[in-house]
This record gives C-alpha cells, sequence and structure tokens, in this order.
C-alpha cells in the first residue's frame, strides 16, 4: 500500500502510526468528525440485505410486548405477549438451571436505536411513527421499580440511554 490510503489504513489500525507518518510529511494528520446516520447510503448487495431485513424485523416487533417488561413493574396494565427468552419475566428464572428472564427489557433501547437509525437512512414514515410510540409510551412506564432486583441495570440504562438519543436525533 503507497501514500495516502496506506497511512489511512495504518491511523486505523494504530494511531500512533498516522502521527509518525504525518511526522515525516507524508499525510497530514485528519481530524475525525461525526456524521448523521442520513448520511448512509448502503448500495445493492448484502449489506443492503442485512440491513433491509432487520429494519423488517424491528417493524414487526409488537410493540405492547416490547413495553410489557417496563409496564409490569409499574404496574400498569400490560397487554403485550412476553417476547420469551432473556427479554421477558420468567417464573422459569433459575440460575444457572434456566437463564429465562435474566434481564427482561435489557434490548429495549437496542431495539429503538435500531429503529432510529433506520429511519434516518430510509426516512421510512411508518420507523419514524413506530419510533414515536415507543419512546411516548415507555416515557408513561418509567418507574424506579424497573430496577429493583435488576441483574444488570448500567448495561441496560446505557442501552435505553443510546436508544432515546438515537430516536432524538
Amino acid at each position: 500500500m503507497k501514500g495516502t490510503a496506506a497511512a489511512a489504513a495504518m491511523g486505523a489500525a494504530a494511531p500512533g502510526a498516522m502521527a509518525e507518518s504525518a511526522a515525516l510529511g507524508h499525510v497530514a494528520p485528519t481530524k475525525l468528525s461525526q456524521f448523521p446516520y442520513g448520511a448512509v447510503e448502503l448500495l445493492e448487495g448484502r449489506m443492503r440485505e442485512q440491513f433491509e431485513a432487520n429494519h423488517e424485523f424491528f417493524l414487526g416487533l409488537d410493540e405492547d410486548s416490547m413495553l410489557r417488561p417496563y409496564r409490569m413493574k409499574a404496574d400498569l396494565p400490560d397487554p403485550g405477549e412476553p417476547m420469551r427468552g432473556w427479554y421477558s419475566p420468567s417464573d422459569e428464572f433459575d440460575p444457572p438451571n434456566n437463564m429465562t428472564g435474566y434481564i427482561p427489557g435489557h434490548s429495549w433501547g437496542q431495539y429503538v436505536s435500531a429503529l432510529s437509525r433506520a429511519y434516518a437512512i430510509t426516512g421510512n414514515k411508518a420507523t419514524q411513527e413506530k419510533v414515536f410510540r415507543l419512546v411516548r409510551e415507555f416515557a408513561k412506564a418509567i418507574s424506579p421499580k424497573f430496577y429493583e432486583d435488576y441483574p444488570l441495570p448500567c448495561y441496560t440504562f446505557d442501552k435505553i440511554n443510546y436508544g432515546l438519543s438515537d430516536a432524538h436525533e
């Protein structure tokens, strides 16, 4: 590899190599900056197919089921069906024998983040509306009781905040 491309590749792998290359006069240092998700365009191919499949999957998730763990802890009506696995509370939770119900609601923020990013890229109004509904209904279910006896409060709190930040964008 030669020139700028090589130095940029080295910088991505080893930031010190980029500075050293720049000091030798090969490449001017590049400032990194964030760009909006809407600036991303996936061309035809596997990545786009995967994105579209994931987008459809997230659009198909039942909102009441997604909000169920939060509504349950807030003593609100929880009409959704359990999503099962680690996501939904379970009487079967018996570590280490059965981890079903381990961290209820843990991926809600990741789902909202994925939907928000998909909206930024596609402009799909159904996706935007789903994000708005999820955030609006989540706000009604916020309760300090959610984290009582919760095994991974910081992890879930972090993911919720990422999802809400992406929804805000």
